[in-house]
C-alpha cells in the first residue's frame, strides 16, 4: 500500500508549495511576514497581555478569577475565528500530502465554506448567549490595603478603559513604558487592544469587498456581451467615486461602530476585485474544461464557483494583502476625524488624534507609538502582497 508521503512525491510539488518556494526565497520579506503574525498574536492574546484584572486573586481566603469571568463575546469571538482559522491551514496542509490534486481544490473551497459558516453562526450565538460583564473593581487597590492577595496580574497591568486623572499626560516612564493620554490610560494597553479593531476592520473589510467582487466580476466575466458592457459601466463609475469620501460621508450618517465601518469599507472597495476576476473570468470561459462542464449541462453556480474560481483566484488574493492595508488605513484616518469607534474601544487612529492636547500641548507619544502601529502594519502588508504577486507571476520570479 503506497503511503501518504509517497503518494505526494508522486503527485509532484503542487502549485501552492511552488508559490511558498518563490514567496520564501526573500528572507527580508519572510521577517515581515513574521511581523504580521505577532500582531495577530497580540490581538489573540491581548485580555491576556494587557488587563487591569488578575488572572487570579484570593479575596477571603477564597480564589477568584476576574480576567476569565470578564471575557465577553468580542473575545471568543476573535479565539473562535483564531482556532477555526489555525484548523483550516492544518487541514490545508493535511490535504496537501493526503488528497490527489486532480480533487484537492474542491475539497480546499468545501471546507473554507464550512469552516466560515462555523464562525458566522458561532459568533452570532456567542453574541446572544454571552452576557456583558461590567467589573468596576479595583483589584489593585485591593491589593495594596491587604484585602486581598496573591493576585497575578497580566504584563501590562492596566485597562484600556481605565481612567486615571492622577497619571493624565505623562510621557514614558517606568509604570507607563509608552506613557499615557488625556485621561490616564496606558497607552502601550490601548496599542495593544487598538491592534484588535484594525485587524479585524482590514480582514472582515477585505472579505465583505471580496465575497462583492468575485460574485459580480465572475458573472460579468462569464457573461459577456451587454451584461458585461453595462456592468462595466457600473463599476467604473463607483470607481470615479473618492472611496475615502463616499465613506466619511456615509458614516456620518450611521451610529459609530466596528460593524458599521467595517461593512461600508467592504461595500465600497469591491471595484477592484470584480475587474480582476473579469479579466480570469474572460480569459477562461473559452478554454476546453470550462466547454466541457458547459456541454455536461453542470449548474451555472457549479462551472463559475467551482470550476472556474479556482483558477482565477490569485489576483484576488494578492489584492487582499493590499486591500487590508488599506482598510487598517482609512479605519485609522476615519478615528483620527472622528467618525470610527467611540471611545473607550480603542483604536491607533483615535489615539494618534490626542497627539495634541487640549491645552494646546503636542504630546510626541501620542504621535510616535501609534504613527509606527500604522506605519510598519501598512508597509508589511505592502510588502507581502507585493512578494505574493511576484512568487504567483512567473514572468517576476526570481531566477
Amino acid at each position: 500500500m503506497t503511503k501518504p508521503n509517497q503518494q505526494h512525491k508522486e503527485w509532484g510539488t503542487s502549485y501552492g508549495e511552488m508559490v511558498w518556494h518563490e514567496f520564501t526565497k526573500n528572507k527580508f520579506i519572510v521577517v515581515w511576514l513574521g511581523f504580521i503574525v505577532l500582531l495577530f498574536l497580540l490581538a489573540i492574546f491581548a485580555p491576556f497581555i494587557a488587563n487591569d484584572k488578575p488572572f487570579v486573586i484570593r479575596i477571603d481566603g477564597q480564589q477568584h478569577y476576574p480576567l476569565f469571568r470578564n471575557l465577553d463575546a468580542a473575545d471568543y469571538s476573535i479565539f473562535l475565528a483564531a482556532t477555526v482559522g489555525l484548523i483550516q491551514i492544518l487541514l490545508i496542509c493535511r490535504n496537501r500530502k493526503r488528497i490527489d490534486p486532480s480533487i484537492r481544490s474542491g475539497v480546499l473551497w468545501r471546507q473554507v465554506f464550512i469552516n466560515t459558516l462555523i464562525i458566522i453562526v458561532g459568533i452570532t450565538l456567542l453574541y446572544v448567549f454571552i452576557p456583558r460583564w461590567l467589573d468596576a473593581t479595583d483589584y489593585k487597590s485591593m491589593v495594596a490595603s491587604g484585602k486581598a492577595s496573591g493576585a497575578v496580574f497580566a504584563p501590562v497591568p492596566y485597562g484600556y478603559g481605565r481612567t486615571d486623572l492622577k497619571v493624565r499626560e505623562q510621557p514614558p516612564n517606568k509604570q507607563h513604558w509608552l506613557g499615557t493620554d488625556d485621561v490616564g490610560s496606558d497607552v502601550l494597553c490601548r496599542l495593544i487592544h487598538g491592534s484588535r479593531i484594525s485587524l479585524s476592520v482590514g480582514f472582515v473589510a477585505v472579505g465583505i469587498s471580496s465575497i462583492i467582487g468575485i460574485i459580480i466580476g465572475a458573472i460579468l466575466g462569464y457573461s459577456g456581451g451587454k451584461a458585461d458592457f453595462l456592468g462595466m459601466r457600473l463599476v467604473e463609475i463607483m470607481m470615479a467615486v473618492p472611496v475615502f469620501f463616499l465613506i466619511i460621508t456615509i458614516v456620518a450618517f450611521f451610529p459609530r461602530s466596528l460593524f458599521n465601518i467595517m461593512l461600508i469599507i467592504g461595500l465600497t472597495t469591491w471595484t477592484d476585485d470584480a475587474r480582476f476576476v473579469r479579466a480570469e473570468f474572460l480569459k477562461l470561459r473559452g478554454q476546453d474544461f470550462v466547454q466541457a462542464v458547459v456541454s455536461l449541462g453542470l449548474p451555472l453556480r457549479s462551472i463559475l464557483f467551482r470550476h472556474m474560481l479556482p483558477n482565477a483566484i490569485a489576483p484576488v488574493l494578492v489584492n487582499a494583502t493590499f486591500g487590508i492595508a488599506g482598510a487598517i488605513f482609512i479605519e485609522a484616518a476615519l478615528s483620527f476625524l472622528g467618525f470610527g469607534v467611540a471611545p473607550p474601544t480603542p483604536s491607533w487612529g483615535q489615539i494618534l488624534s490626542l497627539g495634541v492636547s487640549t491645552t494646546g500641548r503636542f504630546l510626541w507619544w501620542l504621535t510616535l507609538f501609534p504613527g509606527l502601529a500604522i506605519f510598519f502594519t501598512v508597509l508589511a502588508y505592502n510588502l507581502v502582497g507585493e512578494a505574493l504577486r511576484d512568487a504567483i507571476d512567473p514572468r517576476l520570479r526570481q531566477a
